[in-house]
């Protein structure tokens, strides 16, 4: 079963993207984000709020995956540092 799959990758990447998600089980991001709702309410995977950026306003920072899941309690996560050195 494919949310048994998806479980699976969460559990072994501790932390993963929709879009990573969906190349891996071959399925369209709508899909996975579905299938990933199920498995919310089921209380089985949490979405992790992430921050976007590092905060600066040079804005030459790298756009990180912001839909990220993983197993167990919910977490602030840094996806992206700044690049820049102008600040």
């Amino acid at each position: 079963m494919i949310l048994q799959q998806v479980l699976a990758l969460i559990e072994a990447r501790r932390v993963i993207g929709v879009s990573e998600i969906a190349a891996e089980v071959g399925s369209s991001t709508d899909a996975v984000r579905s299938m990933l709702s199920t498995l919310q309410r089921r209380g089985l995977v949490h979405r992790h709020e992430a921050v976007q950026g590092c905060g600066s306003t040079c804005h030459q920072c790298a756009q990180a995956e912001v839909e990220l899941y993983g197993p167990g309690p919910a977490q602030v996560l840094q996806v992206a540092a700044c690049s820049s050195r102008d600040h």
